[in-house]
């Protein structure tokens, strides 16, 4: 099935102005939210959150109800997955790949929860000024991917018969067939993502977008001979899919990954899902539910006994700031920078107060009138022999 979601925000205006010519019970497609009036009309009221504290004094704020909040993808991070000393000795070296050992790492997902309901940016429920970046959410990256996956592809699923060309009239036909329900959709809200998720086309099952390696999967054999595999992996904190050694996609190699276009992965990370609307409540949940809840490093859920994931992502995300090493260095910089102004000062003194003894010495030698051969000869004839000049 083709997708031409190019046309979506004319199609949902045309709809919006003939359903309400049509009909005065039809509504007005302004909503971003694909769900119960109900919910979509509480966005603006944000549940409040409980306050907890951990063993050292921590206060979190844990989220009993997720409507009227958003989730933005953060970043992506490599946990390395903690050894037992007999592992080797268990397993047969099964970290043994390539003429080394490896150590085995874990893609996490990371993501906020955003409090914002965009009417002050432009719509944009996820803007910066409304998520909370004290806590990191994070989940390993195989559930996530698939989780969002299945998110997008029912609210794009929607977004699709509602407003494109071909669905135009159906697509108002069911808004005011779903008008006692609440059933709606913002098409300007979502045709920019579902346009870009579906711009490589819709997955067929033949494994030629991202998407069909959320799990590690086989791929093939590289150019020495060893079988490789192909799975989620982190390029910069982008979710890409990268090579592997192992099945389980945990021991990355150096080589390169498939080329693709990657749509669906880019619209999960710059997407912003909707808690309050239908398909976003489950997804919001289910990520909520089975995550992490990293706040200074450390799991407010109980759940990262092992992992130590929640240390590892602080680290990982923690910018470093280098004003502190200068200002502990400057004592030594000034202390260099005087040592060296000083030895200048040193040698060219030297080699002024060399010179000027050295003309000091060899003045008066260079004063006296140079004797030629005949002078001494001539003095030498008038001297009587034994005698003395008079």
């Amino acid at each position: 099935m083709s997708m031409k979601l190019l046309t979506l925000v004319g199609a949902a205006t045309t709809a919006a102005s003939s359903a309400s010519s049509n009909t005065a019970a039809a509504p007005s497609i302004s909503s971003s939210r694909i769900g119960p009036a109900a919910t979509a009309a509480s966005a603006s009221a944000i549940s409040p959150p409980r306050t907890l504290q951990d063993a050292d004094g921590t206060s979190y704020s844990y989220l009993d109800d997720l409507t009227g909040y958003s989730l933005q993808y953060s970043n992506c991070v490599r946990v390395k997955i903690p050894q037992e000393n007999d592992d080797d000795e268990v397993d047969g070296n099964v970290n043994f790949y390539n003429g080394r050992y490896h150590a085995q790492y874990s893609i996490f997902a990371t993501y906020h929860v955003c409090g914002g309901d965009g009417s002050n940016n432009g719509g944009d429920q996820c803007s910066a000024e409304d998520c909370d970046y004290g806590t990191e959410y994070a989940m390993e990256v195989g559930e996530y991917l698939g989780t969002q996956l299945d998110h997008w592809e029912g609210y794009c699923e929607g977004c699709m018969e509602q407003c494109t060309d071909n669905n135009r009239d159906r697509g108002r036909r069911r808004l005011e067939d779903d008008a006692e329900n609440g059933a709606q959709v913002d098409c300007d809200a979502c045709a920019t993502p579902c346009t870009n998720y579906y711009q490589g086309g819709q997955d067929d099952g033949d494994g030629n977008d991202e998407s069909a390696y959320v799990d590690c999967q086989d791929g093939g054999a590289d150019e020495d001979g060893l079988q490789v595999y192909y799975g989620p992996q982190c390029d910069g904190g982008r979710l890409v899919v990268g090579v592997f050694y192992d099945d389980e996609c945990t021991i990355k190699t150096k080589h390169d990954g498939p080329e693709l276009d990657y749509y669906k992965f880019s619209t999960i990370m710059s997407g912003c899902v909707d808690c309050s609307d239908e398909t976003g409540q489950e997804t919001c949940g289910d990520l909520y539910d089975e995550s992490f809840h990293c706040v200074n490093g450390k799991d407010q859920t109980g759940q990262d006994n092992n992992m130590k994931a929640c240390s590892t992502i602080k680290k990982a995300l923690t910018s470093v700031d280098y004003t502190g090493v200068k200002k502990r260095h400057s004592g030594a910089d000034f202390f260099l920078k005087v040592f060296f102004t000083l030895a200048a000062v040193g040698l060219v003194g030297g080699f002024l107060f060399l010179t000027y003894t050295y003309y000091v010495r060899h003045r008066g030698e260079k004063s006296q009138p140079m004797l030629s051969s005949e002078d001494v000869h001539e003095e030498m004839a008038e001297a009587p022999p034994g005698g003395t000049l008079t």
